[in-house]
């Protein structure tokens, strides 16, 4: 067995970044693989932030609710059209949000502050009060300028980067390759939501959490294969997940010392190269990694629900980001809130729920219901403590590494 440390820097030596492909903006999803920077300014011309009148703010600096001025509406600017040219003083422009400021012009005043009036000789509108330069109008270039960074090298492309993206009118966006990740639960015990059986089935939890899981993180899910505990069946859904061109392939189960646990053996038959097999830590003692010889990587993990959920959030995880680009994630410290005792020789990774204090501390708490086939306390879990081997008593007020319970998530 090896530590939960070596086995870290064995991932870290195994992986490196998929290719990096280019997509259009429209489409664009996973990880940059460049910093992305604007050739233009956004917003590309001046514009209204509100309907209302366009006006020059020095011909209003004489207002007051007991000195009004008095403009004439030279014009109507709608969004999306040129505006028109007004040369004329003591004029205003209606403008719509979005449109062009027209030119000379430089302050907008709502169209509920201002007196409408039209007569014979045309269209006024009468204000009383100064109207500043630059007030409810967005300045071009004001968001972003030529040479600005609008996301960053490693940034994963979310809803809210798109837009900024979008708006700098980028093409080709640089992404790493999205990874393909294929499923195979093992367990002739386990059986599907949808089927009903006599026997003493338990329902197979793990292939919907990791599908769930890896869509979650935006990657390609390439199948899930429920597979009973046989060896060549195991090797035959294997070698699907290989032939679907899985960049990662997860298994679950079979991979303790059991007589049924066959998972090691399958992998050996089709040339795959064990880097190692069971770590001091729990859940998910027997974890497995592998490569196989056509440069698939495989993480076997225990059966236990979970055991799979550590598996898949300290290490399959941690594999995906490399895969990306992105460094390791590191934990944060939060401080302990009850006195509890973990096993001595083994990191442990524990269900916990973590919240910020009044002064925006954090603390956490851990939960009751740690064995590992035990799914209640995911119902408060919002996250994991990681408690190295070494010690057995954990005090109130010890400083505790803790992470999001899924990855990608914030507390």
């Amino acid at each position: 067995m090896i530590s939960y440390k070596e086995a870290i820097e064995i991932l870290s030596q195994s992986f490196q970044a998929l290719p990096i492909i280019r997509v259009n903006a429209e489409q664009a999803y996973g990880v940059l693989a460049e910093d992305l920077i604007s050739e233009v300014q956004v917003p590309s011309f001046s514009n209204s932030a509100m309907d209302g009148f366009a006006v020059k703010s020095e011909e209003t600096q004489s207002a007051s609710k007991k000195d009004l001025v008095k403009l004439e509406v030279k014009g109507c600017v709608l969004a999306g059209e040129i505006a028109p040219v007004i040369e004329e003083k003591k004029s205003s422009c209606e403008i719509m949000t979005g449109s062009i400021m027209p030119e000379g012009f430089n302050a907008v005043i709502p169209i509920e502050q201002v007196i409408i009036e039209e007569t014979l000789e045309g269209k006024f509108i009468t204000i009383n009060q100064v109207v500043n330069k630059g007030r409810n109008v967005r300045l071009a270039g004001e968001d972003y300028k030529p040479g600005t960074i609008i996301a960053k090298k490693g940034q994963v492309i979310n809803p809210h980067r798109l837009m900024g993206i979008i708006a700098s009118k980028q093409e080709n966006i640089p992404i790493y390759q999205i990874p393909k990740v294929g499923v195979v639960t093992t367990g002739s015990e386990l059986i599907d939501q949808e089927k009903h059986s006599d026997k003493p089935t338990i329902p197979n939890t793990n292939g919907p959490f990791l599908q769930s899981s890896i869509r979650r993180m935006g990657l390609h899910c390439t199948g899930v294969a429920s597979t009973p505990d046989s060896l060549e069946l195991i090797k035959k859904n294997i070698q699907h997940c290989i032939d679907n061109e899985s960049d990662i392939i997860l298994t679950s189960g079979g991979v303790s010392a059991g007589k049924l646990d066959l998972v090691p053996d399958a992998l050996l038959s089709l040339g795959a190269d064990i880097l190692f097999h069971k770590i001091w830590m729990r859940p998910g003692k027997p974890l497995l990694f592998a490569r196989m010889s056509s440069g698939q990587f495989v993480f076997g993990l225990p059966g236990n629900p979970v055991a799979v959920a550590v598996g898949f959030r300290f290490f399959v995880a941690q594999a995906i980001r490399m895969l990306q680009g992105q460094a390791l994630e590191q934990p944060f410290m939060a401080t302990n809130t009850v006195e509890f005792n973990k096993p001595e020789k083994f990191c442990f990774f524990a269900k916990a729920r973590t919240e910020y204090t009044k002064n925006n501390l954090p603390q956490t708490t851990f939960l009751p219901g740690q064995e590992s086939f035990k799914l209640s306390p995911f119902r408060d879990a919002n996250s994991w403590m990681i408690l190295p081997e070494g010690k057995n008593l954990i005090k109130v007020g010890d400083e505790i590494q803790v992470v999001p319970l899924h990855p990608g998530e914030a507390l």
